[in-house]
């Protein structure tokens, strides 16, 4: 939030996005005493926090049980996406608990910029790829990972291993506020 103190003026540049949910939430934590389901949600963020950085990218939001993660390549993006995966599944193997998440990828150009007032500011992403890659990851089911057929085309130049791994998941999506766009997304099983 540096950004927010410098108040440097909007910035436009390219980033991919990863949008990372806890699926299920609710259910998981209905039954637990506030505190537990604190430290639930916590270790969820832990984990997609340490993997975002390992991976060269950083958490610009978390909010409720999800979180936007944004990254300079949409491969370092893909295989954090692909590292919380693996890792939710080893800690479901080794502690027993059972964390669900779905992701959604893109890329695209953002502006950069500070909204609020001088009592309270915040660095803003803006731009269609993010609400492109919010409304995606209301189509893939728990485990999955999806992302825009822009995101899986960037990968075949900067990782085509990477992008080999994804598949057609549909080819004429209709999302909410994108009614006049069919967006063709891909997934990786």
């Amino acid at each position: 939030e540096n950004y927010a103190a410098q108040n440097t003026g909007p910035v436009r540049r390219e980033l991919a996005v990863l949008f990372v949910d806890m699926a299920d939430s609710t259910s998981a934590v209905i039954n637990l005493p506030p505190e537990d389901a604190l430290a639930y949600v916590q270790h969820f963020m832990e984990v997609v926090t340490d993997i975002a950085i390992a991976y060269c990218g950083d958490v610009k939001d978390y909010e409720g049980d999800g979180a936007l993660l944004y990254f300079e390549s949409i491969a370092e993006a893909a295989r954090a996406a692909l590292a919380i995966r693996t890792a939710l599944v080893q800690i479901k193997e080794q502690k027993g608990i059972e964390i669900k998440a779905r992701f959604s990828l893109n890329i695209g150009s953002v502006v950069i910029g500070v909204i609020g007032t001088a009592l309270r500011r915040s660095v803003a992403l803006i731009g269609p790829s993010i609400n492109q890659a919010a409304r995606l990851l209301k189509e893939i089911p728990p485990g999955g990972v999806i992302a825009t057929q822009t995101a899986v085309e960037r990968l075949h130049s900067e990782a085509p291993d990477l992008a080999e791994r994804f598949q057609l998941w549909n080819e004429r999506l209709e999302l909410k506020g994108f009614q006049n766009e069919l967006v063709t997304a891909f997934h990786v099983p």
